[in-house]
């Protein structure tokens, strides 16, 4: 009994270390601020600011300047908070990965912005499509993906043909 009891607890251990050892997708490395940006096309863009998955918080947000507003809850994919950072058109979503503060998500909120391809909330699908057409890309139902390294760009479009959502994630959480 003690030995099955024994068996049951180190197969029960050896799921909770799975679950829990993920860390967003990022590849750990020896030192835990060694990330190198491996988004390709799948960048965004804020005036003269480039940033992607990944990059490091700090040199976004002062690059990006004082957000509109700011909004934190507890994070169910990473330790401590989901720090989101409102500007004018776009969100940027913050988490701590290994130690470091770095951008996980990119949401265009509105009509009044675009990614660098030129998708923009509120236009014809196939147009959007047509924008991105050098990045391949699965559909599921209503919504594309388009990976890239650990990027990947969401976009929504509705039942009148019109895209209803762009957001950049990290790949690993999605697929």
């Amino acid at each position: 009994m003690k030995r099955i009891i024994a068996v049951i607890l180190a197969v029960m251990c050896a799921f909770a270390l799975c679950a829990c050892s993920d860390n967003g997708g990022a590849q750990k490395t020896e030192t835990k601020t060694e990330y190198e940006a491996d988004y390709g096309e799948l960048y965004y863009a804020s005036g003269d600011v480039k940033f992607g998955i990944f990059d490091p918080a700090d040199e976004v947000l002062s690059a990006l300047g004082e957000p509109v507003s700011t909004f934190e809850s507890n994070s169910c994919a990473y330790q401590g908070k989901d720090k989101f950072y409102y500007y004018d058109g776009f969100e940027v979503l913050v988490n701590d990965v290994d130690g470091t503060e770095r951008v996980t998500g990119i949401t265009i909120a509105d009509d009044t912005v675009s990614n660098p391809q030129g998708v923009k909330i509120g236009m014809k699908g196939d147009e959007a499509l047509a924008l991105m057409d050098d990045i391949e890309y699965t559909q599921s139902g209503d919504t594309y993906k388009f990976t890239v390294g650990s990027t990947l760009f969401r976009l929504q479009v509705g039942a009148d043909g019109t895209v209803k959502a762009a957001e950049y994630s990290v790949a690993a959480n999605d697929k």
